[in-house]
């Protein structure tokens, strides 16, 4: 099971935990917190036990990820025989500071690493917040330091997007053709370094059909709340090509070197 599946699957729940929370299913509330805390309780359950192999952080500083990709420690050569360990200088940060809704962390035996970014956006997010978190989760790829290259295996965006009227088949792939045009559009406007691809996967949620207005029970009791809605979910992953065990990079790190590696992380859960 993969990280993508479980913010899958919280799509879907979110979208039914929703209506819990609504009158009326058409027009949910805003999804985007509950669809936050459901992704990251569904990347726990790929954990064996507390925080192994995944440490989950929500509203994590893009500052303590970013400079977290950047290898602890390093192995350079020397005019001896014998490599000389070097440590990790500096800081790092993206473009726009700010918080990574997931962050989580992979226990590699050492101490932890970062390993996947994830964005959350509720409905129908506008087009400059989705560029603005694309280009976020593009530039820890790109981080770099004396240690050597980023160490992130993948960063994810997920999302939820509804439409009204769509009474058939041809007209909810419609629908999910229209989704998936938007981000591909979206992704060729962006700049990928070499060693990173992209994958778009756009799925139906949640599809209600309108029920006829002369049935005698509509007549009487009114729409029940699963007239004519849509829900399509998007998930945007990008990952390394080739991925390697970047983790060679960082041997013989001393377990008292853990809390070195991680700067200032938030609520783990």
């Amino acid at each position: 099971m993969t990280i993508e599946k479980k913010l899958e699957e919280a799509l879907y729940e979110s979208c039914s935990d929703a209506f819990y929370f609504s009158d009326d299913e058409t027009s949910l509330i805003e999804a985007e917190y509950l669809l936050t805390v459901n992704a990251a309780k569904k990347v726990r359950e790929l954990n064996v036990c507390f925080g192994d192999p995944y440490k989950i952080f929500l509203e994590h500083s893009t500052e303590s990820f970013s400079t977290n990709c950047v290898p602890l420690i390093s192995k350079v050569p020397t005019k001896t025989r014998f490599p000389k360990s070097v440590s990790r200088k500096g800081t790092f940060n993206t473009t726009r500071d700010g918080k990574i809704d997931i962050a989580v962390y992979k226990n590699t035996g050492y101490l932890s690493v970062p390993h996947c970014a994830i964005e959350v956006k509720g409905f129908n997010p506008p087009k400059p917040k989705v560029i603005e978190d694309l280009e976020r989760n593009i530039e820890y790829f790109s981080f770099k330091g004396n240690t050597g290259q980023s160490l992130l295996d993948k960063a994810l965006f997920i999302a939820l997007h509804s439409y009204k009227k769509t009474m058939t088949d041809p007209k909810e792939q419609a629908n999910l053709d229209k989704v998936e045009k938007k981000y591909k559009g979206y992704l060729s406007s962006l700049k990928f370094p070499a060693h990173v691809q992209y994958k778009v996967k756009v799925f139906t949620v949640r599809r209600g059909l309108v029920p006829d207005p002369q049935d005698p029970y509509v007549q009487e009791f009114g729409l029940d709340g699963t007239e004519d809605y849509h829900f399509v979910g998007a998930i945007i992953a990008f990952e390394k090509i080739n991925l390697t065990n970047n983790l060679r990079v960082i041997p013989n790190a001393l377990h008292s070197q853990f809390k070195v590696g991680l700067r200032g992380y938030g609520g783990i859960i």
